[in-house]
């Protein structure tokens, strides 16, 4: 699988983030939230919401990177294509590339299982 984050695996559209948020599980870690929605493609697509409350644009801008980033190395361990919202929380700012990666890897693998789970059900 490419490890490039293509133009349509990107949600542009208003109505797809309300579908998200309105039906969406969430998934709270300790750097950032995830909302999460299965979709009918072939592929898992993802938005990151970074408020102003983080700081200047610079700022807000590393946080998308490093979302899209983890989005991006990653996107082979989601089991099911679905559609992800990255939201940062405050505490990202003390947060390394590695306690990121960590804690985005037990956030899918956490994701993961809870489809397993809702496919027995």
């Amino acid at each position: 699988m490419s490890e490039t984050l293509r133009p349509h695996e990107r949600i542009r559209r208003k109505k797809d983030f309300l579908k998200i948020y309105s039906n969406g599980r969430r998934y709270k870690g300790r750097y950032f939230v995830i909302l999460h929605l299965p979709n009918n493609l072939d592929y898992s697509r993802m938005a990151v919401v970074v408020s102003k409350k983080h700081g200047k644009a610079v700022v807000r801008n590393k946080i998308k990177r490093w979302a899209r980033e983890l989005f991006r190395r990653n996107k082979q361990l989601i089991s099911q294509p679905r559609d992800i919202i990255f939201i940062p929380r405050q505490e990202i700012h003390q947060a390394d590339w590695s306690m990121l990666l960590a804690d985005y890897l037990q956030a899918l693998k956490i994701i993961n299982q809870n489809n397993v789970r809702q496919d027995l059900n």
